[in-house]
Formats: C-alpha cells, structure tokens, sequence
C-alpha cells in the first residue's frame, strides 16, 4: 500500500514538472505590454457621437480600448483613424458601466500611430467621462512619428485581459466647440401666452423651463399637431445660464444641434437660430445650468416661429390633422373654475367649428363662448365632464366663415378625484378649430 502511494505521489510531481515546462514555453499574455491612458474626456451623454483627436499621443500602438471612468455608456460603433489615413470600423455594441472597458479593438501585430476616435452611441441622460486605453510595449514607446507609423513585423496579438494600465500622461484635449448665441434686452416679465399660440409677433411658445445651478436635462415637447416650424429661439429671466448643449430632435427622427457651450445673459432673448428647412419638431433638448447669483434659478422659454405659408385658411396647416388647427393651450387650476381667454387673431380667418381636447386629468367643462371680430359673441352651455385623453366636440358655430374670430372664453375645472390621471398635475385644456 505505502508502495503504490509513493509511484502515484511520483507520478503526480512528474505530471506537475511537464506542465510547468510547456507554460513555460508558451507565450506570456501581455508580457511586457501596458494599458496606456492616451485620452480622457468629459462626454455629453446625450450626444449621439462625437471625436476624440490623439494625434499628440506618444508611441505606437498595437490595439485599443475604450473605458467608462464615469457614467454609462451605450455605444454602437468606434472608428480609428491612423496616421497613414487607413481606418478601422469596429461596429458593435458596447455597453459599459462605471469602471467597465471594452476589448481589444482592432488588435494588430505592429505598433501604429492613431490620429483620431471617432464613437457613436445611444443618446443617453446626464455627463459622463470616457478614457482611451492603447495597448503598448517598449518598442511602441519608442517609436516617433518620423518612423512611418509601423515596428515590427506583422503577428498575432498576444494580448489579453491582463494588461496593466500605466500612468502615462494624457494629451491636451482639443478645446471643446463654442457657439456664439447673439442676444438682445427684453422686458424682464414672464410670458403670458399661451402654449402652442402664435402671438401677433409670430412667435408660438414651446414650454417654460427653471433651471438650477447643477447641470439640467429639459426636454420641451412640442409635436406634430402644433405645426411646422422654420426657426426658434430662447428668452432667459432672472438669471444667466449656460447651454451645453441644445438639440432639436424632428418628428422623423433626425437631429440638428444648434447650440455647443453657449452663454446667454438673464433678461435677454436670442436672436431666431435657424432649423434644417420647415419641420415637425418632435421635441427640444436643453443641456444647461444657471449660472450662481442671490436670484438662485433661471427661467428658460422656448419659441418657434411657424413656416411660412403654414397659417390663416388657405394655409398648409389645413392639410394636417384633418384640418384642424390648435388655437392655444391652458393649464387647469385644481380649485374653481377657470376662465382662460385664447386669442385667435384676423391672421387665421373664420372658423366654422370648434373641439376642446383634454390631457392627463379630466375636468368638468362649463361653457365656451366665442367673440367675433364685429363685435358679436355666440355662448355654448356644456356642463359636462371630459376625461382624460378625450374630445368634446365638434361644437358647430352660427357665425359665418367670413366673420374672423377675435377671441375664445373657456371655463371648466380640473376633476380633483380621478383615478385615471397621470401623475399628480392638473389638466392641459386645448382649443382647436376647423376651417
């Protein structure tokens, strides 16, 4: 018995040399080869790409990888750029938490000199930070740019997940873009028109906004049944604010980025910024801040100015939403009745029906009356309830289509038990009319 397990104690030890001598004789996975940090940046979440320049980086390298140092990171395709003008698409998902990165991109045998990343992801929410790893060893560190780009002769990479990352100093980054938002003074008094109304000055209000000190993420809905829009602009009160970033995202899903890094002073409005011809605009995305003052937050306005030949009875609003047009928008009180008065203007011409839409909250509707531009008035009695999501209507009117209307007079009252609401906010009461 002790005979056969001192062989089989001999037999083991000798199993143990072979395998110690054949790992021994493999190639060591990233022997002599280091994670070097050759870019970090501060990345808007909400931006669906953006370039990282490291023509400066030092040395060559074999293979790339990408970091989340700070937030999460949905992306869906990296592009390296080299020195000698040849790319690398690498499309993939990458999802990385805090801490996480990425393999190996476009591992290669030879060291190579990398000028530019460019990175497109899923727009996300909030800032995050990202770095860009580059594999190197010795003979990497050692190259300059007057080399040619290469070391070595072409084979496989060995690399593998157990490279360590060097301290090795970051480039300067290239300066983030600015834009330049001219301005002008305006009355430092809230704007009381309604939302989705063109005033007499052409200008429709989005949506308002108060904006704190820390980074904000407004999003400004704005949708298909207001209209189509050519141009917009901000008014700020009671504070100055700074825009990282403001997006305009159209109903067909394309973007257009209108401001970068951008100050606007309190009790000013910007000049109209231009969009990409006459859109839909689905929403508005506002990445910003206050700036610190004893007035604490900034109030932000939103407008649009309609596209030309959109309004008035023979305009192109007419072939939309079945030809309704919104007149304008009011936000219900919990308590009492409320009496909201909706301008129409001669601009839109004589309507001959009228609808009352209402969202998020049901409410009693009490009676709309419409005033003519002559000078006369018809009163409709309703005295009924209209849920949430729901129409009343169509109301017909006995005035002639020739007779403009001056002005609507709406009374109705938030419901203040209703389990179907959304969230705890009062109702959105819309008025539309109908050529």
């Amino acid at each position: 018995m002790f005979r056969r397990l001192v062989v089989a104690l001999c037999a083991i030890m000798a199993a143990g040399a072979l395998i110690s001598a054949d790992a021994h004789r493999l190639p060591s996975r990233g022997s002599g080869e280091n994670l070097v940090v050759i870019a970090e940046h501060d990345i808007d979440l909400a931006t669906d790409r953006y370039s990282i320049d490291i023509s400066k980086a030092k040395g060559g390298y074999k293979a790339l990888r990408i970091k989340a140092k700070q937030g999460f990171f949905d992306i869906s395709s990296v592009q390296v750029i080299y020195a000698d003008g040849s790319k690398h698409d690498e499309v993939r998902q990458i999802d990385m938490y805090q801490g996480e990165r990425s393999r190996q991109i476009n591992p290669t045998g030879d060291h190579r000199f990398i000028d530019q990343v460019n990175i497109a992801q899923v727009p996300g929410r909030g800032r995050g930070r990202l770095q860009i790893l580059g594999v190197q060893n010795r003979d990497g560190r050692e190259m300059s740019r007057g080399d040619g780009g290469y070391s070595g002769s072409p084979r496989p990479s060995t690399s593998g997940g157990d490279d360590r990352v060097s301290t090795a100093p970051a480039p300067a980054a290239a300066p983030d873009p600015v834009t330049t938002i001219e301005t002008r003074p305006t009355t430092p008094a809230e704007t009381t028109a309604p939302v989705g109304r063109a005033s007499e000055g052409g200008d429709v209000l989005f949506g308002a906004q108060y904006v704190g000190f820390g980074v904000d993420r407004d999003v400004v809905r704005v949708g298909n049944e207001i209209g189509k829009f050519e141009r917009i602009r901000l008014r700020v009160l009671e504070n100055d604010i700074f825009i990282n970033e403001m997006k305009v995202v159209y109903s067909n899903g394309e973007t257009d980025t209108l401001a970068v890094n951008a100050n606007v002073p309190k009790n000013s409005r910007t000049n109209w910024i231009d969009l990409k011809g006459d859109r839909f605009i689905k929403e508005i995305q506002l990445v910003y801040k206050s700036k610190p003052s004893f007035k604490g937050q900034a109030r932000v306005e939103v407008f649009g100015q309609y596209a030309e030949g959109w309004l008035g009875p023979n305009g192109e609003g007419r072939k939309f939403n079945q030809g309704w047009v919104l007149l304008g928008a009011q936000t219900a009180g919990f308590v009492g009745f409320d009496k909201d008065v909706i301008p129409v203007g001669k601009n839109e011409g004589g309507f001959k029906k009228l609808r009352v839409t209402v969202k998020d909250r049901a409410i009693t509707l009490n009676e709309v009356k419409v005033l003519y531009t002559d000078g006369t008035d018809e009163t409709i009695p309703v005295r009924t309830r209209v849920d949430a999501g729901g129409t009343y209507g169509p109301i017909d009117l006995k005035g002639t289509k020739q007779i403009a209307i001056d002005r609507i007079e709406a009374k109705y009252r938030s419901r203040f038990f209703d389990s179907s609401a959304k969230g705890k906010g009062t109702a959105i009461v819309e008025v539309w009319g109908a050529h």
